[in-house]
């Protein structure tokens, strides 16, 4: 992914550099990507990646748009894109609407990494669970203000995220992503059997879900269960103590 962004980045910039961005040269960098990024190895075939999408600071931390009026002094070039600048406009990912802004900024303010951020606030599922496991257990819904006022509750947060990246009972399918098993334009939500297990739903369900859990045993399903309430009483006591200092 990196190195795909990072193409896309120094073919942009070395357009604009040599003020050579016009309709020939954009045409001629989406003949070089478009199919290559969107062959029949893709996951979900429905789905368009974009040949403009690059790091649009110079410490390579931030992902958007190349062709963004942002990027080129209020000129938008993004009619030269698949779906074109009304769309592109126009267009808002369900994290947008079925987040709330104080689950947003949850994640806002615990994740610096543009790939993790990625994975992160598009889950809706683990967002949502994470943010009603750890309200639940404080006795209201958390400030992500408090928590981004102190470096040791940003931990404990982050980690909840990074289990995306770690999750040691993640699904072994190539064709898995998150919750959801991917056959071309077909999709379909993994199921936890709990009852094979003898095992009631988990408390945690909704972040099993999100993190393509696949579970042999009961004793995966309790090692799991640790994994998540460990985090939650750490972040539960950290944020008690936050809230008893004064302002």
């Amino acid at each position: 992914m990196r190195k795909r962004l990072q193409a896309n980045t120094a073919s942009i910039r070395t357009l604009c550099f040599n003020s050579m961005l016009d309709e020939t040269v954009l045409k001629r960098h989406s003949e070089q990507y478009r199919e290559i990024y969107n062959g029949s190895y893709k996951l979900f075939i429905t789905i368009f990646n974009c040949e403009f999408a690059g790091f649009i600071d110079e410490s390579a931390r931030r992902v958007g748009c190349l062709l963004h009026p942002f990027q080129h002094g209020g000129k938008d070039l993004r009619d030269h894109g698949f779906y074109g600048a009304e769309l592109c406009e126009n267009h808002y990912c369900l994290s947008y609407f079925y987040l709330t802004a104080a689950e947003q900024r949850l994640v806002i303010e615990t994740v610096d990494d543009w790939y993790l951020y990625g994975l992160t606030i598009t889950d809706i599922d683990l967002v949502k669970g994470v943010f009603t496991v750890l309200s639940n257990l404080v006795g209201e819904a958390i400030d992500p203000l408090v928590v981004a006022q102190h470096e040791h509750l940003k931990c404990i947060v982050r980690s909840f995220w990074e289990m995306k990246l770690s999750w040691p009972f993640r699904i072994q399918d190539p064709n898995s992503f998150g919750k959801y098993l991917f056959k071309g334009e077909e999709y379909f939500e993994i199921e936890i059997p709990y009852s094979a297990f003898n095992k009631k739903k988990s408390p945690y369900h909704r972040i099993f879900l999100s993190l393509g859990s696949e579970f042999r045993s009961a004793e995966d399903i309790e090692k799991a269960e640790e994994i998540i309430s460990e985090r939650c009483h750490l972040f539960a006591e950290a944020y008690d103590k936050a809230r008893e200092k004064p302002k």
